[in-house]
């Protein structure tokens, strides 16, 4: 199991992938990041342009976006962002992830985080926070078997989050 940037080796994966998350409610929408990701070829393009800062949204930041593969197969997302504005510092975080709904439960969160922290830790000078929803049990035990240290729960438009620190 290894993080990829999105690629056309993946396309068959990544359009199953899509489907899941678009039938599953509890899906954050990460996925939907970099644009229509029915048009994989420009899905890609913005991937490469924003992580280099290149023709960002306005009030983003650089990002990378790294797909959790295993062979063939998309597992889930980690969206890495490089430094934090405003709302990220109070809402967002340095790294967003979510797996496969087909997926959860078996332990691949943990990986993802584990394996988007060791990229993060190249990309973002000091501590990197982590957010999660205050009723999502599951990520805040993935984050705080990752080192995170809470501190604080703040509300934000999408309900109580959880606020925590994990060193760099």
């Amino acid at each position: 199991m290894r993080l990829a940037k999105p690629n056309k080796k993946y396309e068959v994966s990544w359009h199953e992938t899509v489907e899941e998350f678009r039938r599953d409610r509890k899906s954050i929408g990460a996925w939907k990041v970099l644009g229509d990701p029915e048009d994989l070829a420009a899905y890609i393009a913005n991937a490469r342009n924003y992580s280099q800062g290149k023709c960002l949204p306005a009030g983003w930041v650089p990002f990378d976006l790294l797909w959790l593969v295993d062979g063939g197969e998309i597992i889930g997302l980690a969206n890495i962002r490089h430094s934090l504005n405003d709302i990220l510092l109070r809402e967002g975080g340095h790294i967003g992830y979510e797996i496969r709904p087909s997926r959860r439960g078996n332990g691949y969160g943990n990986k993802l985080l584990e394996l988007a922290l060791k990229k993060a830790k190249k990309l973002v000078s000091g501590r990197i926070l982590m957010v999660s929803s205050d009723n999502n049990v599951f990520s805040c035990k993935i984050i705080e078997r990752n080192g995170g240290k809470l501190e604080n729960k703040v509300n934000a438009a999408k309900g109580l989050i959880r606020r925590y620190w994990i060193q760099n």
